[in-house]
Parts: structure tokens; sequence; C-alpha cells
């Protein structure tokens, strides 16, 4: 009696895309609102949200929704209210919601979209944090602006563990037709053996460029590229992971 690999591999997809069938699209409307309304959230198209599996529990669908909240009367002015829920996409259950209390700022600077970060932030033996990335955007063309920054929550005790940490930056001063000078900073997390109050301490390290346009829209040259590195370590203090204070007004929001 033969076995062949293809029966063997189609019994193992047919499985996996069992596993699959549940997940629910965040752009499809009447899926993300079903979802909702078992966490006791409405879906708004004003709202933001994203969608990932967790690598760690790949039954669970991590969904994190930030809520557009405005002022009375002033539809326009206001703040998102953040929520993180987990799903078993198997049985299309909400298994856990935890509604963030410190609300996300959006004003001059806007906030225009979330991302879930899943990298392994193994902070402890038994903990591994999820990440929120808040991607913002300033108007201004004179001086334009962006920004990324990462918060880390513990899903297991419902609190955010890293607040506000600037990991992406782009700002200028231009004349908006050529002339400009230009700093951009990309940075990244790594974890570190060493300890502070039973969390692993983590390192961040920037790559920073600064340089300067020069010229007119014909002809718009790149002049004084200067590169750099930055690095420091980020250690618990028992609540939440903190900036060094010489490095605050660079990297936190």
């Amino acid at each position: 009696m033969k076995i062949s690999v293809k029966t063997a591999c189609g019994f193992l997809c047919s499985m996996a895309m069992h596993s699959m069938a549940f997940a629910i699209d965040c752009e499809n409307e009447v899926q993300l609102s079903a979802v909702l309304k078992q966490a006791d959230l409405s879906y708004s198209n004003s709202d933001l949200v994203d969608c990932k599996i967790l690598p760690q529990q790949p039954n669970l669908q991590l969904i994190a929704y930030a809520e557009w909240r405005s002022e009375p009367h002033e539809p326009d002015v206001g703040d998102y209210v953040l929520s993180l829920i987990a799903l078993d996409h198997q049985t299309d259950k909400v298994k856990d919601v935890y509604h963030v209390k410190e609300s996300l700022v959006s004003d001059a600077i806007s906030l225009e979209s979330i991302q879930l970060d899943t990298a392994a932030y193994q902070l402890s033996l038994d903990l591994r944090a999820v990440g929120v990335r808040l991607n913002y955007h300033g108007h201004s063309q004179p001086n334009p602006f962006s920004m990324q920054l990462l918060n880390l929550y513990d899903l297991k005790n419902k609190r955010k563990v890293l607040d506000s940490l600037i990991v992406d930056l782009y700002r200028a001063e231009t004349d908006t037709r050529c002339n400009a000078d230009i700093e951009e900073r990309k940075s990244m997390l790594i974890m570190q053996k060493t300890k502070t109050k039973n969390f692993v301490d983590i390192q961040l390290s920037s790559k920073i460029e600064q340089y300067e346009m020069y010229g007119d829209v014909e002809n718009c040259k790149e002049i004084k590229r200067q590169s750099s590195r930055q690095k420091f370590i980020l250690k618990f203090d028992g609540q939440q992971y903190r900036v060094p204070k010489q490095y605050k007004d660079d990297f936190v929001y």
C-alpha cells in the first residue's frame, strides 16, 4: 500500500487551513464589527485598526482597535482610545479584552495609523510583551515631520510597560522648493542578557542621518551628509521601562 507525500501534505495543509479559517480580515467591516460587538465596541471608519496572529499562540488573533473620541461640539478635536482584543480564530470568540486607560494623543501632529508589533519582546521567562507602533505625521509644508512611536503592553496583567518611545523620526526645515535641513533617525530594540527588577534590559540602537538639500526645483542636490549612531539602555523600574534622563527630550513623545 502506497502512502504518497501528496496525501500526507494534503492532510497537513487542510489542518493548517482549518486553523486559519476564522481569522478575520481587518478590512472586512462585517467581520470586524462582529468581533468588536463582543468587546462592547462599535465600528467606525474614523477609527484605526490592525490585526495579527500571535506567533507564540497561533490560535489567537490580536486586534488593536483605536477608537476616535472627539470633544463635544468639536468633531475634529479629540484623541484615540486603544483596545487590544484577543480572538480565538478557531471558534470566532473573543477570549480577552484589554481597554488601555491611557489615550493616544492626536493633535497638530496627527495619528495616522497603528501597527501591531509581535517581535520577540521576551521581558522575563513568563512574559512576552506585544508592541503597538503609532505612526504620526505633521502637515506643515515648511516643516515636514513624521515619527513612529512604540508602546509595549503586558497583555496578561493588562498594563503598559513602555510608553511613547520614538523609534523612527523624520524632520526638516525647508523653503518648500528644494533648500532644506533634514534629519532622519531609525532605531531598533535589542534584548539584553542583563536584568533590572527581574525584567531584561533593552538596548535602543539608532542610526541618525543629517543632510542638506541645496538648489532649486530643477537642480536640487543633497550635500553635507553626516551619519552617526546613538545607543543607550532602557531599564525597568518596577512599573515601566524608562529612557535615561539625558535622552528623554529626543526619544520620548
